[in-house]
This record gives structure tokens, C-alpha cells and sequence, in this order.
């Protein structure tokens, strides 16, 4: 006898459901599964949009240490500047 291999996972992804025949009445049990399978589809939309802002939180952090850095370079590029402006002032 083979066995297979069922993923939890994949097999909880499937649209589960039953034929009812007309008049017949839904159970609670399958009411609450069909509550928990759309928790489930939920969960992994919420977890899809907040992978999207997780990437786009940490691209503006990325472009703003850029511009913090050139920022910094400028400021010291403009110290060194005034310093020899004035070494040339006392000098002359």
C-alpha cells in the first residue's frame, strides 16, 4: 500500500463545502468551519499587506540614511572650506 503525503497547509487552502439537498438546514459545526476557513483567508491577506509595507519601510529607511550621509559629507566638506578660507585670511 503507498502512502501519500497531505500537507496541512495546502490541503486547509482547498474550498471545502457539501451539497445540501433543498430544505435541508446547515450544521453549526459546518457554520464554524466555513467562520474559520475565512479567518484563515484573512490572516493571509493581512500577512500579504503588511510583507508590502514591512519592503516599503525599509526602502525609505534605506533612502534616507543615503541622504543623511550625503548631508554629513556636505556639512564637513563646508567646514574644511571655511577652515582654509580662513588660513588664506590670516595668511594674507
Amino acid at each position: 500500500m503507498s502512502k501519500v503525503w497531505n500537507s496541512y497547509k495546502e490541503r486547509s487552502r482547498v474550498d471545502w463545502g457539501s451539497e445540501v439537498e433543498a430544505g435541508q438546514v446547515i450544521t453549526l459545526e459546518q457554520i464554524n468551519c466555513g467562520a474559520i476557513l475565512r479567518i484563515a483567508d484573512a490572516l493571509e491577506s493581512i500577512a500579504q499587506i503588511y510583507r508590502v509595507l514591512i519592503d516599503e519601510r525599509n526602502r525609505y529607511k534605506s533612502w534616507y540614511e543615503t541622504e543623511r550621509d550625503k548631508n554629513a559629507r556636505h556639512w564637513r566638506r563646508q567646514a574644511a572650506l571655511r577652515g582654509v578660507i580662513t588660513k588664506l585670511k590670516k595668511t594674507g
